[in-house]
């Protein structure tokens, strides 16, 4: 009797506890599994009713950034169009996605689809790297939503995936194929205007900015935008970002690119011109230089990969001692290895992530359609204030049948600092090499 007296009072607090946590709300409103239900159920809301669809950009870890045109229904499925290939960026290709819990509200493309060859971890599907692709994701944490916006990162990768609502007149557009339009004509833009540039008020000043802009998709260099320009000093500066194509030119991603103070947003198209764009809606005419703004040292090993003497062709601006030394290859290839030749060519090749030049004799036999290759390997310093380069020998001459008739370029190169040029001649733009010690040697190359 005196137990039940004890374990009554017991049960009853039991019970009185188990109500309370059953029907009393929580502090702070409801339940953590309503309110992500509630969240998830709110995000595929929006990506459903967005009635024009979405246009996105999405960075890659590898590679540059990259664009998309999406719609979403209620079954789960998307469809979209991106501007990874021609095929990409007029078809529209059908997957599946989900929302879900995964630490937070998770969109999940579930299909295969454009987004996933960015991932691919086969480097055959579109030239990512193995097991990584592009360091690209399929499942994008949702960030943040603000006006017409929603902000995803990358779960593994984090990049940012960011979609705009699309208006009327764009879903159009990206129906119409217009993004190929787009995407061609940038592309053949900076096909035809080699060195852009654009000319930025400072002060009381004006300096010029170079534009380069890589219309290649590859995991190395291409959709990138590089600016840089000459400073009061001297010496020169240069930021580089990524971009991705749209309807009226480019966007630049991850908020924009920021250079001497100004952040430059797109490249817009614009009645038959190219405008880059800055964060406060300013337009810069994009124009065209004969030569690149920059010094050519500056581009060895970016823009330029080296500089190549073809078959006995020799160009203007070359010295008497400076023809000499080329001769002395092209001439010596009929006569001077023990064999005979008939076609060639003498080369220099920039390494400048290790700052090395390799010097190369191709000698053929059959016109140029095959041959052989002597390669020297110098290493170099660079004086960053003057342009001049000194080389040290670091491998001697290896393969091919060469060597001999790249005597008097091997001494050149190790005997003469020199400096790069460039060489205008009928609208042609050439790169020279001169040496500092005897500046009657000058070469003229055909820029590579």
């Amino acid at each position: 009797m005196k137990l039940n007296k004890l374990l009554y009072p017991l049960l009853l607090l039991v019970a009185m506890v188990a109500c309370k946590n059953e029907n009393d709300d929580l502090t702070f409103g409801e339940r953590p599994e309503i309110r992500m239900k509630e969240k998830i159920d709110s995000i595929s809301f929006v990506l459903q009713t967005a009635t024009n669809g979405w246009k996105a950009v999405l960075g890659t870890g590898l590679g540059g950034g990259y664009s998309f045109y999406l719609n979403f229904n209620g079954q789960q499925e998307v469809n979209m169009m991106a501007d990874l290939t021609a095929a990409s960026a007029t078809t529209a290709a059908k997957s599946n996605y989900r929302i879900k819990q995964d630490n937070g509200a998770t969109l999940i493309f579930d299909t295969f689809n454009y987004i996933s060859l960015l991932n691919d971890p086969s480097s055959s599907t579109f030239n990512g790297v193995t097991r990584d692709g592009y360091k690209s994701d399929l499942e994008f944490a949702f960030a943040y939503s603000k006006g017409d916006t929603l902000g995803f990162i990358g779960k593994r990768f984090r990049q940012s995936f960011v979609l705009i609502k699309a208006t009327a007149a764009e879903k159009s557009a990206y129906e119409a194929g217009n993004l190929k339009k787009s995407l061609d004509n940038t592309v053949d833009y900076f096909k035809t205007n080699a060195n852009p540039y654009i000319d930025v008020a400072d002060g009381n000043s004006t300096y010029k900015m170079a534009v380069t802009v890589n219309t290649l998709s590859n995991n190395t260099n291409g959709k990138r935008i590089e600016f840089a320009s000459l400073l009061a000093d001297g010496t020169t500066s240069a930021v580089k970002g990524k971009y991705a194509f749209a309807l009226d030119g480019v966007t630049i991603i991850d908020g924009g690119l920021t250079y001497r103070g100004v952040t430059y947003v797109s490249i817009l198209a614009e009645n038959g011109k190219m405008y880059l764009v800055d964060s406060k809606g300013t337009k810069y005419e994009i124009k065209n230089s004969v030569q690149p703004i920059l010094p050519l040292f500056k581009l060895m090993g970016s823009k330029y990969v080296g500089m190549r003497s073809p078959y006995k062709t020799y160009y203007p601006g070359t010295s008497a001692s400076g023809l000499t030394i080329l001769q002395r290859f092209h001439n010596g290839l009929a006569s001077g290895t023990g064999y005979v030749f008939n076609s060639g060519y003498m080369e220099l090749g920039w390494d400048v992530a290790n700052s090395r030049i390799e010097l190369r004799g191709f000698s053929s036999q059959n016109g140029g359609s095959s041959g052989w290759l002597t390669t020297i390997v110098y290493n170099y310093t660079l004086d960053e204030a003057t342009g001049t380069y000194k080389c040290t020998l670091k491998t001697a001459a290896s393969g091919g049948y060469t060597s001999a008739i790249l005597d008097q370029m091997h001494s050149f190169l190790l005997k003469n600092s020199f400096k790069l040029d460039y060489y205008l001649d009928g609208g042609i733009l050439y790169g020279s090499v001169a040496s500092v010690e005897n500046p009657d040697i000058v070469m003229t190359f055909q820029l590579r």
